[in-house]
């Protein structure tokens, strides 16, 4: 406990008082609390709020690190890289043992250097020797930062596509070489310790250790070969042991600079110090977590907290209460997973609630779960919870300093909203509006230089690689330790149709206005070529499903039979429709009062429902998760957790000859056709190879 002001020594007092008069900002209130990053650990404990400081403009932070100097010199303190806030100061005298954290290597730059300190250190080579402006110029601008690229193979993560910065000059950057060469002289022995202990053999578990290998060179990762279930659990717990140990040695060199300034400050007879003490950002928070559900948020906390390493654990019967099923509630979802496909089982069971955010503290002998945003180390949301937040208090600085961002699941934050998250990325590392209590003098000077986004180490994770994704890989992506992106080789699901079935795909051609008018002319094949086509077939004019991935063109789609077509019989489901109107849409459907049921695929992601009486499925372009396609076409045989084996006899209900299927694609849908009819046929079909692919637009499997 820190003693008060009339008990301490006359040393301690001048030191609080010239620290106090160098440092504080102007007060205001808020709504949202912060603390300096420099708070020592027993104010932590107790909970003490900082205030936000008065509103600063972005050119005006080396400013002010300059006059927090300037006042330190011109009270005769001997001169040093910088002097920690009062509260630091007085708890490092008083608590000296507060260099025994969790981490017991201790960095100095006497010490081996790893990549921590070779990517992170205030002095990092990969950011010092070019221009911001340099760094955010685009591919193929004017000077400035290019990317090459090559094919390489990673244990655990398989053939990948690196990307490594180079200048004009043809210097190709990436991480610095250190002195450690098996990637594991990153982390902390008992952190090692504590992974090799829930082996059986009590050694590093192989997917662990492949993926602690690809992580500790920190670069940016884009996994899109996700697995769900076990294999999921392993990526996990390998990030999760990584972002805990970035944050222990984050808070070691704090903690040990802490005691090191204030020893120095009170001792006037000592030498300059030696020692770099720019150790910070503006914020505290230095690990983003953003997943799709509660769920997911529950197992990556329980990860982490268990990589913590610290006897106690604040609040987590809460976490708990809030994050799991409540108490006595039965998952029907598990209960009966005979009757669902296992991919669904695994992303919706459990608590589902997709608005949440929740802070986590590291602290020397704790760890405190639902801390506040400012005083947290780690943050786990989901996009909408964060953007929610933001909104709400009309502040996003305490994404300022976050060095290490993980998305979990992209292919159901795309099943949910894409903008929420777009929201996310495009807030972090921006120079914040205020000040929060940050102690200028310790912090690293390429956060002042507004050069964080281009050290910031993000792991994206995914079943599948969307447009969408690649678009935000591109853009949001920039680590000069570079970037490793996986390549996808599929083998299709055409295996998994019923044999006999007839499937027709047509090849929307390529407009003079590219991809922007694809909607246009996707929606013009439709309703002159393909609906016309069904409504003259005695078969396809009824029972038939139509299936439209994006909800826009469902809406569009939606309009035109109800107003255009008189007397057209449909009925349609969406992600949005009531589950009463969910039930008579499917009644009508499968007695034959409607004629034709309109779809969407975030309606069957969410549902997973049988959807019986249909002998014709057109879909309006290939749906996103490949599974659905056999899925569709199975329906008059089979439920969807149960797809028929093509090494089985068929026990159909009814003859493959009276079904059919007809799929609208354009080249643009390649990415979604190579998981359905395999990357070699989806290059052929939509005109991509080394001869240009074929010709034809109509192509026909059975």
């Amino acid at each position: 406990m820190v003693k008060p002001m009339h008990e301490q020594s006359p040393s301690v007092k001048l030191l609080t008082i010239l620290n106090v008069q160098s440092a504080k900002p102007p007060k205001k209130t808020s709504s949202t609390t912060s603390t300096s990053a420099t708070n020592n650990e027993e104010e932590e404990e107790q909970g003490q709020k900082g205030k936000k400081g008065k509103e600063v403009r972005t050119r005006d932070w080396h400013e002010i690190a300059r006059k927090v100097e300037g006042k330190k010199k011109n009270k005769k303190l001997k001169p040093s890289p910088s002097t920690p806030s009062a509260p630091v100061a007085v708890a490092a005298i008083e608590e000296p043992e507060q260099e025994e954290i969790t981490i017991e290597k201790e960095e100095t730059a006497e010490e081996e250097e790893d990549s921590f300190k070779s990517h992170f250190g205030s002095d990092s080579k990969l950011v010092e020797s070019v221009s911001k402006e340099d760094l955010e110029s685009e591919e193929g601008g004017g000077g400035g930062l290019k990317w090459s690229k090559k094919r390489v193979v990673v244990k655990g993560l398989g053939e990948c596509q690196k990307f490594t910065p180079r200048r004009d000059t043809g210097e190709e950057m990436g991480q610095v070489e250190t002195k450690t060469k098996d990637g594991f002289g990153l982390y902390a022995p008992k952190l090692m310790d504590k992974l090799k202990s829930s082996s059986p053999n009590n050694t590093i578990p192989t997917a662990q250790s492949n993926w602690l290998q690809a992580l500790s060179s920190y670069q940016d990762i884009s996994y899109s070969k996700l697995e769900l279930g076990e294999k999921h659990e392993e990526i996990r717990e390998s990030i999760a042991l990584h972002a805990m140990n970035h944050v222990q040695k984050t808070r070691s060199r704090i903690l040990k600079n802490n005691e090191y300034l204030s020893k120095i400050s009170s001792n006037p007879s000592l030498s300059q110090p030696s020692r770099i003490t720019t150790d910070q950002g503006f914020t505290r928070p230095k690990i983003l977590i953003l997943t799709p559900f509660r769920s997911c948020a529950l197992s990556w906390l329980q990860h982490l907290l268990h990589y913590s390493l610290v006897p106690q654990i604040e609040n987590y019967e809460r976490f708990l209460g809030e994050y799991s099923l409540p108490s006595g509630v039965v998952d029907k979802l598990v209960e009966n997973r005979d009757e669902y496909p296992e991919d669904h089982v695994e992303t919706f069971k459990g608590n589902i609630d997709d608005e949440f955010r929740v802070g986590v503290k590291v602290n020397r002998k704790q760890c405190k779960v639902f801390a506040e945003f400012y005083q947290a180390d780690l943050l786990v949301a989901s996009p909408l919870g964060l953007r929610t937040s933001i909104e709400k208090e009309n502040d996003s600085d305490f994404l300022s300093s976050i060095e290490l961002v993980v998305v979990d699941q992209m292919d159901v934050l795309l099943m949910q909203n894409w903008d929420h998250l777009n929201f996310v990325m495009e807030r972090l590392n921006k120079i914040p509006e205020e000040d929060h209590g940050c102690d200028f003098s310790r912090v690293k000077p390429w956060y002042l230089d507004g050069k964080a986004p281009f050290l910031r180490q993000s792991i994206l994770l995914s079943r599948y690689s969307t447009p969408e994704t690649l678009s935000l890989f591109s853009t949001h992506l920039s680590n000069q330790a570079g970037k490793l992106k996986t390549i996808e080789h599929h083998e299709g699901v055409m295996d998994l149709i019923p044999r006999g079935l007839r499937q027709v795909w047509n090849r929307i051609e390529s407009g003079s206005e590219g991809v922007e008018g694809l909607e246009d002319r996707r929606f013009e094949w439709f309703t002159q070529k393909t609906l016309p086509s069904l409504m003259k077939s005695a078969i396809s004019s009824q029972q038939t499903i139509i299936f439209v991935p994006d909800y826009f063109d469902f809406v569009r789609l939606k309009r035109y039979l109800t107003k255009k077509l008189d007397g057209f019989s449909f009925a349609s489901i969406s992600e949005y429709t009531p589950t009463p109107d969910v039930s008579r849409a499917r009644g009508a459907f499968f007695s034959g009062k409607k004629k034709f049921l309109l779809i969407t695929e975030r309606f069957h992601f969410f549902r997973r429902y049988r959807i019986r009486g249909a002998k014709t499925v057109v879909f309006y372009a290939p749906p996103s998760h490949a599974s659905y396609y056999p899925e569709f076409l199975s329906f008059p045989f089979k439920s969807p957790g149960q797809l028929p084996n093509p090494n089985e006899e068929d026990q159909a209900q009814v003859d493959e000859s009276e079904l059919s299927a007809h799929v609208v694609f354009s080249k643009y849908d390649l990415l979604r056709m190579e998981r359905i009819v395999g990357t070699g046929n989806a290059r052929r079909m939509c005109g991509v190879g080394e001869d240009g692919g074929a010709k034809e637009g109509r192509f026909t499997f059975v």
